[in-house]
């Protein structure tokens, strides 16, 4: 086929009304619009999996966890032979998911397993209100103690739809803050060195998307996870690391 019967094939041919595109040009056409929508699709499936997790274990080989402190935020006794530290985003419906699964697990377990709240927010343009969220959280925290905090934890995840500066204020002074002191503890978003410390900690250990939670032992290797994944296959991870002690 010559080049000027190819340049005659792919012109575009007026016609009343508009234009008529050639057989050639359609299918070109119809190929970018298919291949856009093959990336528009890919990349919503993207930001899904950054949210939710998927439960494949993407650690590096030396996990590092820093100690339990006063400032962590527990279910559970500190003592306990297993830790699930999960790094956690207010705004993530995984998130919220999960949570009476592990609520149950560490009520079931006989004092055998805690359960340590860490802060890993998605950024804004994903979840606006996840910083703000863990802001007041810590706030909570720092004024009312740990038990506020899981209060005010149990009603913000309840509530996700309601998630605000006003909603932060009117749980915190419902729990006994101060709201003046609440209120400018947010505002100077004073616990934001810690929220960093874990978002850190988090991605060091493997942590990039929501929830992401890894089983440590006394001794022997820890097992991450990532994604709100069912009792069931949580329990089979923790007698992995059972199995070390």
């Amino acid at each position: 086929m010559s080049h000027e019967h190819i340049k005659e094939e792919v012109k575009v041919v007026p016609a009343k009304g508009g234009f008529v595109l050639s057989m050639p040009v359609a299918i070109i056409i119809g190929a970018i619009i298919i291949a856009g929508t093959i990336f528009a699709t890919r990349s919503t499936q993207e930001v899904a999996q950054k949210d939710a997790g998927n439960g494949e274990e993407n650690a590096p080989l030396n996990i590092s966890i820093r100690p339990l402190s006063p400032q962590d935020h527990i279910i559970g006794s500190p003592t306990a032979p297993i830790v699930l530290f999960e790094y956690s985003d207010f705004e993530c419906p995984f998130c919220a998911r999960i949570n009476p699964t592990l609520k149950k697990i560490v009520a079931d377990s006989n004092g055998q397993i805690a359960w340590v709240y860490r802060n890993l927010p998605l950024p804004p343009s994903m979840h606006p209100e996840a910083r703000p969220a863990a802001e007041a959280a810590e706030c909570v925290a720092a004024e009312l103690g740990n038990a506020a905090y899981w209060k005010f934890s149990d009603a913000v995840f309840t509530h996700q739809q309601d998630m605000g500066a006003t909603f932060y204020h009117k749980n915190a002074v419902a729990l006994g803050a101060d709201a003046t002191a609440f209120d400018s503890c947010v505002e100077k978003q004073t616990y934001d060195s810690r929220i960093v410390a874990d978002e850190t900690e988090a991605g060091n250990n493997g942590g990039s998307g929501t929830p992401y939670t890894i089983i440590v032992g006394k001794k022997g290797t820890p097992v991450p996870f990532s994604g709100a994944l069912p009792e069931a296959q949580i329990l089979a991870k923790i007698k992995q690391v059972q199995a070390q002690q």
